[in-house]
């Protein structure tokens, strides 16, 4: 088979070809497929957070998972071009008429003075835009924030809204007083609601912290817990050497651990 850029997309076509293709394929529909499109979301995220630039295997793996996510795309457009109603082609030039819009600093003769100008002309651009289709413009600003999003995703989106009319910490220093305070007010508490308030309070303060610094939390907690269950695979590694769980205390566990710590990153204190 001689593969092109329509390769995937006649593939499609021919799974879900009545009479012909594939019984599976051709059951599915918009709502079946919603849990495969999140589940290969999250492992394209795993695979970015495991990443490194220019290693082979590292660079299949993210190859590997973006074909499969972008095989949820086709799939969609598929089964709506099976429809009548719009196909990949439609997709592509909605988002490709949408770049060109929202980019006329690039594609026309506008003009910005950097990166925060054109979120700010994008927004400007998005908000004309509703207001072409008839829509009301989003009244309050942390109106219209995706229902599907992580809490995580949500409050680092509330910061960056908040950003934008100047409601946020000058300096680094101010966000890290008030993780430091958020975390004393938690140590402060006892009662079970309050500990939950606190606690939420701690986690939506390191969230503007992460946006501020550059830190792309998601992928800063993927990283760490494969750092951890790689650490734990040793630690287990040991018990199972010397007996098992019930034959090692906790302290022995810790030395596993540090030991695989060490082994890890030997610069590292």
């Amino acid at each position: 088979m001689t593969l092109t850029p329509a390769t995937l997309q006649a593939l499609m076509s021919a799974l879900r070809k009545p009479g012909a293709g594939c019984p599976w394929d051709l059951k599915q529909d918009h709502q079946t497929l919603a849990r495969y499109l999140r589940e290969e979301a999250a492992e394209v995220l795993d695979a970015l957070a495991a990443h490194v630039p220019g290693d082979e295997a590292s660079e299949a793996h993210l190859r590997e998972e973006l074909g499969d996510l972008w095989l949820q795309v086709v799939f969609h457009a598929q089964m709506a071009s099976d429809r009548g109603a719009w196909d990949l082609h439609d997709v592509e030039e909605a988002i490709i008429t949408k770049l060109v819009r929202r980019h006329p600093h690039v594609f026309g003769d506008g003009s910005v003075d950097g990166a925060d100008q054109v979120l700010a002309n994008w927004e400007a651009i998005k908000q004309g835009e509703r207001a072409a289709k008839g829509l009301e413009p989003e009244r309050r600003l942390l109106e219209g924030i995706p229902a599907s999003l992580s809490p995580m995703e949500e409050a680092m989106e509330i910061g960056k809204r908040c950003a934008k009319v100047g409601f946020e910490w000058p300096d680094m220093e101010g966000v890290l007083d008030k993780v430091v305070e958020e975390i004393s007010e938690l140590q402060a508490e006892s009662s079970e609601l309050r500990v939950e308030e606190e606690f939420g309070d701690v986690v939506f303060s390191l969230m503007q912290w992460a946006r501020k610094k550059g830190v792309d939390p998601d992928r800063a907690l993927r990283r760490q817990m494969m750092r951890f269950k790689g650490r734990f695979e040793k630690v287990e590694d040991d018990a199972k050497a010397h007996g098992g769980w019930d034959q090692r205390t906790l302290e022995q566990m810790e030395a596993a651990w540090q030991a695989a710590k060490k082994a890890a990153d030997p610069n590292k204190k």
